[in-house]
Order: C-alpha cells, then sequence, then structure tokens
C-alpha cells in the first residue's frame, strides 16, 4: 500500500513531507520506512480511523530516518526532503500566495525574501494548524514557532529540525533568484527553549 494512502496525516504539510521524503529515497524505500516504522517505533504510523496527531506523526518520521539512516544520515535525509517539499509548496500555493504576480517578481530582492517568508509562514501555519511568526532584526530574517511538528516530544542538545531548515533553503533560494543565504536553527524546542526559531542572514554568501 501507498505510504500516502496508508498514513493518518490529516494535514497536507505532513503529505507533503512524506512525498519530499519519497522523492529522495524513492518509493520502494518510503515503504520500508513506513514498514519499519509499524513494526518497531511509532505508533503514529499505524492507519487508524480518525482524524489527529498529524504532528506526532511528523515527529516520529525524523526519529524513524534516524534509526533506519544514523544520525547524520536522516538528518541529512530530512533536510534534502525538506528542500524538494519547499518546490511542492511553490508549484501547489505560489499563486495562492502571490509569488507568481509580477509585481512581486520586481520587489528588490530583500523586500521580495521578506514578504515571501511572511506568505510562506502563513501557509504553513495553515497547513499544519500551528502558528509560524516571521519577523527580523538588523542582520536576519527570523521564523519562529512555539508549536513545532517537527521536533515534538523529542529531546536533544542540538536544533533537531532539519526538514524546516531545508525548507527555508530552498525556499529563500527559489524567490532570490538562485543565491544562496545561510540559515540556521538557532533555538529548538527539544533542547528547552522556548520556540523554534530560524534565522535567515539578510546577506547572501559568496
Amino acid at each position: 500500500m501507498d505510504i500516502l494512502q496508508e498514513l493518518p496525516c490529516t494535514s497536507q504539510i505532513g503529505k507533503i513531507m512524506l512525498e519530499g521524503v519519497r522523492d529522495i529515497v524513492g518509493r520502494v524505500e518510503l515503504n520500508a520506512i513506513s514498514n519499519f516504522a509499524s513494526n518497531a517505533l511509532s505508533p503514529a504510523f499505524t492507519p487508524v480511523n480518525r482524524e489527529k496527531d498529524s504532528l506526532g506523526e511528523m515527529s516520529s518520521l525524523q526519529s524513524v530516518l534516524e534509526a533506519l539512516y544514523g544520525k547524520q544520515g536522516g538528518q541529512g535525509i530530512a533536510l534534502r526532503a525538506g528542500r524538494a517539499s519547499s518546490s511542492m509548496i511553490i508549484r501547489k500555493f505560489g499563486q495562492r500566495m502571490g509569488l507568481n504576480t509580477l509585481d512581486y517578481r520586481m520587489l528588490p530582492t530583500q523586500t521580495r525574501i521578506k514578504a515571501g517568508l511572511e506568505s510562506l509562514a502563513k501557509t504553513v501555519s495553515e497547513l499544519c494548524c500551528e502558528p509560524f511568526v516571521a519577523t527580523e532584526d538588523g542582520a536576519a530574517w527570523i521564523w519562529r514557532a512555539h508549536t513545532c511538528p517537527i521536533c515534538r516530544q523529542r529531546q536533544s542538545e542540538n536544533p533537531e529540525c532539519y526538514f524546516i531548515v531545508g525548507l527555508l533553503q530552498e525556499f529563500v533560494s527559489n524567490i532570490s533568484g538562485g543565491k544562496i543565504y545561510n540559515i540556521v536553527e538557532s533555538e529548538c524546542l527539544a533542547s528547552g527553549a522556548e520556540a523554534c526559531t530560524f534565522r535567515i542572514d539578510k546577506l547572501a554568501m559568496e
């Protein structure tokens, strides 16, 4: 059975995340991941007839990736899946987000990135029913989430939300015309912070 149909994911962002993983590892490997999760790790991967806990499902997926591919391997897949998922979001929701209009494309680069990150935060908030807030300071644009679908119920000494970092990397590169910006998760709920905080440097990397 196709994992995208099997899982009880009630949020579109969860399905997009799974599609991103499938783009990286392939359909056969993704179904193997599903079987491993169902048998060994995560009840969130067990099909149920109810609408619940897509956040738990997304957090469990990264745990499963790390169990199967090792810590660094699983994190690398999550990062690349975030990049792939960003492209899907732009394809599916770019028009609604206003990314395709001439007025938007003609904005100065930094203004375009700021507006795009605000629109992405609103869209992701709607997709996963949890608020993501876009702000900025003098050096960086900032994304913040007080309830995070990626590190929910996880504990770690280091930031854990590689999927979102990858999502932001690809999104900012796309809307900036291919420029690369340094993006880090500076604080994470999994390591005891009050929110997951992602900082996007305003100066592009050379």
